[in-house]
Parts: C-alpha cells; structure tokens; sequence
C-alpha cells in the first residue's frame, strides 16, 4: 500500500511539474563509467535477471563499472556471482545512506522489477538514464526510456527486452546462468552424498520440493499427490534412486507429512534436506541430482540454472513465462485453460476456488519421471 499509493502518487506529482516545465528527455550515454542494476525482491526470479546482466557487462566491458541494488531477501544470490564491483542492500542503513548521498551518480539505472514504484524512485534519483518496465503509468512516467514488459515470452527474455534501449541487440541465451559456489560449498555435500550413493552403486538422485513461497500457496502439488508419486518411483526402482525433500526450514513442517505417510523401508530411500545446506551448497547439490520435480517456485528454477532436468508444476501460473528455463530441455505440466491468473507486471493476481496445479495427476509425474531417469 505505501508502494502502491504513497510512493506512486508522489510520482505523478512529481513528473506532472517537471513535464510542464521541462518535458520527458531520452538521454543516451555511449560510455558509461557507472551502471546499476536495481532488483530489490524475488529471491529466485533474480536469477532469470542473469543473463541480461551479462550481456550487458559483454557490452561495456571492464572499464565500467556496475554495481547492484537489492534487499536482504535477494542480494545472496548476487554474491558470488562476477558481476558486479559493489552489492547494495536497500535494508542497510549504512547503504541506504550512502545511495541517498548519490544523486545521479550512475550513467545507466536498469531496474529489474516489475512493479514496485519505490524501484522506480530509486532510479530517478540515482541515473541520469533510467530504463525500466513502463506497464503501470505510475511507474512508465519515471524512466527515461520505458520499455513495455512483454508477457507473451519467458520472463528470461524480457529482461533482456531492458537492454534494447541501450541499442544492445539481445541474443537468446542457450540456457540459465549459473548459480556459482565455491570449493568450500562443495565439502559438506560431498560427505554428504558418500553415504546416499557409494562409488560402487549407480542410484539416480531425485529431489523433489514440495512446498511452495509464502504468496503462492495455490501454486502447491497436494500431499497425497507427492506421497504416492514418492511410493511408486520407491517401488519400481527400490535400491536404484535416492529421494531428497528439499530444502529450508520453511518447508520443514510439509516435508514431516509427507514422511509421516512413508512406511519404515520406503523411509530409507527419502532423505529429508529441510535446514541441512545453505543456498551455495543447496546449489551444488542439484547439480548431482538426476532430476527435480517442483512446483513453479524458486528451487524449479535454481535447478535449471545448474543445468539438472527439471519438471515444473504449473498453476495458475502459466510456464510460457515462467517454466524451467530453456522450455527444450525441461519440462512442465499445465493444465489449465491458458488464461493467466497472475499478470505481476499489471498488479493482478485474480483468486479462484480451484486448484489448477491438482489438475496435474500422479500418473502424469510418474510417466515424464520415468522418461527422465536413465534417459
């Protein structure tokens, strides 16, 4: 609501002044000596923002440089990344400070979220050219050069869409970038996987997330579906696949139900991940996994980032803008009508009694699961 209402409506009247006495300017800079990249929320949807921020640095080159603005709730998915010279976190008194003290020292401001007008207040005061997604007229009316956020393609390529103003001509990435982590990351879970999958064995490992983020509950696969998809895959591949039920405490109280329903040799092939890995380590561990199943949530698309096959569970979100990315290579289920339920960049989210996700049966997981292990 103060987004929406309080920062929006200073906005209006601020623009409506600066246009009757100045107008809207479309400035260019040629060489940048100074980017910032704004994405201030969307732990995992930062993620699809990778690949523009790499076209952009193959654009400008080293002499530039480029920092980022985000929160506390994204800003450890950037940090091991080689992007930026300087991460700054909204949240931070010391940083907020410092950006205040900033007044239109950045060349370039790309903002990367959709819909918060408190992104776009920070771009008008820190760039002198401001790029941003113009849906919202509250939002479009602080950017220099606005671009429309186009719903029709996946979310990947319409951040690259930010880059066109800059006259940089985007090219369709191949795949995800990425999540990098360090050897240190890799010590925990290599321990870890000794006692799943001796070197003398072959077992397939398969992770599956089963819960959902705290704004999308209706994008949640049923218990009972994951339980028998769980029961089935034990029963036909017994000793030759491991099961992990990832992955924070968040998830722990979902995780403990499933389980519940296991009886003590089904238990030994399911591994429950709540709490045990960090982000970094998290990462690394799909990236031995066989396959992911999840719903349309974050960890679907950290494991197409680490390049592991993946099955997204789609509704009411639809997986053209959001599946696994690249859509060739993984794979969702979607069975809705095709209508979107949830438009992020127009503030929409419409609520049915319906569960479109539980339109998906077990026999369809259980038939792409198949196909997938020992592909």
């Amino acid at each position: 609501m103060l987004d929406r209402y309080v920062v929006g409506g200073f906005l209006l009247c601020f623009f409506r002044l600066k246009y009757m006495f100045i107008g809207r300017k479309k400035n260019s800079i040629h060489h940048p000596k100074k980017i910032l990249v704004i994405r201030l929320w969307a732990l995992w949807s930062s993620l699809l923002s990778f690949p523009m921020i790499k076209q952009l640095k193959a654009q400008y080159g080293n002499s530039t440089q480029y920092d980022l603005l985000a929160s506390t709730r994204n800003i450890g998915v950037f940090k091991n990344q080689w992007y930026f010279h300087q991460l700054y976190n909204l949240f931070s008194l010391k940083w907020l400070c410092k950006l205040i003290c900033s007044f239109k020292s950045y060349d370039i401001v790309i903002d990367v979220e959709e819909y918060f007008r408190i992104s776009t207040f920070m771009a008008l005061w820190l760039g002198k050219v401001t790029i941003g997604f113009g849906n919202l007229w509250n939002r479009s009316i602080g950017y220099t050069n606005p671009v429309i956020y186009n719903d029709q393609q996946h979310t990947i390529l319409t951040f690259l869409d930010l880059l066109k103003p800059l006259g940089i001509k985007p090219y369709v990435p191949e795949a995800m970038e990425p999540l990098i982590f360090q050897n240190k990351d890799t010590i925990k879970v290599n321990k870890f996987l000794e006692n799943i999958q001796p070197a003398t064995w072959n077992v397939q490992l398969v992770c599956m997330h089963t819960w959902w983020a705290e704004t999308s509950q209706d994008r949640f696969w049923a218990q009972e579906n994951r339980v028998q998809l769980i029961k089935r895959t034990i029963w036909l591949y017994k000793d030759a696949v491991h099961i992990f039920l990832s992955w924070t405490a968040f998830e722990t109280m979902g995780v403990q139900k499933i389980l519940a329903h296991l009886d003590e040799q089904e238990k030994k092939h399911v591994t429950n991940l709540c709490g045990m890995f960090n982000l970094y380590e998290f990462a690394y561990l799909l990236q031995q996994c066989t396959l992911m199943i999840s719903n349309d949530t974050g960890p679907m698309h950290l494991s197409a980032a680490m390049w592991t096959r993946t099955i997204g569970l789609f509704g009411p979100e639809i997986p053209r803008r959001f599946g696994p990315y690249p859509l060739s290579k993984n794979i969702w289920l979607y069975k809705w009508n095709g209508i979107p339920a949830i438009n992020v960049h127009l503030e929409q989210r419409q609520k049915s009694s319906q569960s479109f996700v539980n339109l998906i049966s077990v026999d369809d997981v259980f038939t792409l699961l198949k196909d997938a292990l020992w592909k």
